[in-house]
């Protein structure tokens, strides 16, 4: 069967190379092989093993398994700041019975408010403390404060619970903006803690409030003492007093919860 097939017999002209006498087959053959071989090797190197795509990403690290909420959270305002000066001298303290406190009695130039029921119609508070500070550029008198007071019931909406007292603290800011000032004023945050000091929790936050062209810094604290409802601890000090700031410090360091008699 080769002879029949390969054998001298079979083979014309057209099997053969016409210089060398060698069968044509055969270079077809190693075309072949060699055609194969260059596709293999294009293939390797597109998309095979060698490919550029199979490096960049065996290549590339490795995705960061935290996710992006687990960063640390930005602290968008300081604590109450420690204002430098002289504090006026304490002596005694200042009893709330309402709002179950006691603050502390400021002496030198601060006075005390004995008119309770005064205090309570005109400002909303149990007990002031005060400074005259002139007038303002209206006419109007000015006055450093230290009040303090239950949270009024007309406010009583927004306490929830203890530990939610920002929209208390919001909400008196607000009633002192339209009852302590004259009207136009803005207010703008500038400091926000949670108080936790001599066995009182709550939340205090610290405001620029401007009117009339003046500056006054208010302090602001919402304080769980027990109650129904948290206490509330005012303190508001005008640009022309500035020197009395560290008083701020003062009375957030010694309010007390008030001992029951």
């Amino acid at each position: 069967m080769w002879d029949t097939v390969f054998g001298d017999s079979s083979q014309t002209m057209d099997d053969y190379d016409d210089e060398r006498g060698r069968p044509v087959w055969i270079f077809a053959l190693v075309a072949t092989v060699i055609v194969a071989l260059i596709g293999a090797l294009v293939w390797a190197f597109v998309a095979g093993p060698l490919s550029s795509g199979d490096t960049e990403k065996s290549s590339a690290p490795p995705a960061d398994p935290t996710p992006s909420s687990a960063a640390k959270p930005v602290v968008l305002f300081p604590a109450l700041a420690a204002y430098k000066g002289t504090p006026s001298p304490v002596k005694g303290t200042v009893p709330d019975a309402d709002a179950a406190l006691s603050l502390p009695r400021l002496r030198g130039p601060w006075k005390l408010d004995a008119n309770a029921a005064s205090v309570r119609t005109k400002y909303g508070f149990s007990t002031r403390q005060y400074v005259p500070a002139g007038m303002t550029t209206r006419g109007k008198p000015e006055f450093a404060q230290v009040m303090s007071g239950p949270l009024p019931q007309s406010l009583s909406a927004k306490y929830t619970t203890p530990s939610k007292l920002s929209p208390v603290v919001a909400a008196v800011m607000t009633t002192a903006r339209q009852t302590l000032f004259p009207k136009g004023n803005t207010a703008t945050k500038v400091a926000q803690q949670r108080y936790s000091h001599n066995g009182i929790t709550g939340m205090l936050v610290t405001y620029k409030v401007t009117a009339d062209h003046e500056n006054t810094t208010v302090a602001v604290a919402a304080l769980n003492t027990g109650e129904d409802l948290p206490a509330i601890v005012y303190v508001a000090v005008p640009e022309l007093k500035d020197d009395l700031l560290p008083d701020i410090n003062s009375v957030f360091k010694s309010t007390r919860k008030l001992k029951a008699s």
